[in-house]
């Protein structure tokens, strides 16, 4: 055991430990804020149910079954599988006459055409479009070539760098 007895020694000091404990207390706040900073906002997620589907025509669509889609003015995507068509042609530069088959031609043999066919045999079937900015002015063209296969469209806006979304 040490003796600390005796005048012109100093006793032990904690002042070292307690910079220790300061600093590695700091860089841990410092850690966290970076980890929670990076958290929020990295990986943006949205979760759409069904019965929270606004009232289209005056008629709520209870009992009926959503065809969930997203759209971003180049690219028609199926939710949740996430299986897409891609227009490289804008659909505002193809003529109103010839839209209906520009859009079938692009569609067809694919899961999104498969979807697209299957609501349109079923009467309890809608598509919710999920609207990115990008998307918005050509909403009119990709929702009445839907419209004409006599499928009811509910667009839905959504943000533009939403990544991940879930549907149920």
């Amino acid at each position: 055991m040490a003796n600390l007895q005796g005048n012109d020694e100093e006793g032990v000091s904690l002042f070292p430990m307690f910079n220790i404990l300061a600093c590695t207390l700091g860089v841990m706040v410092f850690v966290l804020a970076t980890v929670a900073t990076v958290s929020l906002g990295a990986d943006k997620a949205v979760e759409y149910v069904s019965d929270e589907i606004p009232v289209e025509n005056g008629g709520p669509l209870q009992g009926r079954l959503p065809t969930w889609m997203t759209w971003d003015g180049e690219v028609l995507a199926l939710l949740p599988g996430g299986e897409n068509v891609t227009f490289e042609t804008n659909l505002t530069e193809v003529p109103a006459d010839d839209l209906a088959d520009h859009v079938f031609d692009r569609i067809v043999g694919t899961d999104v055409g498969r979807a697209i066919s299957a609501a349109s045999l079923a009467e309890n079937r809608y598509v919710v479009l999920l609207v990115r900015p990008s998307g918005f002015e050509t909403l009119s063209r990709i929702s009445s070539y839907i419209e004409l296969l006599g499928i009811s469209v509910v667009p839905e806006p959504i943000d533009q760098d939403l990544r991940r979304i879930q549907v149920r």
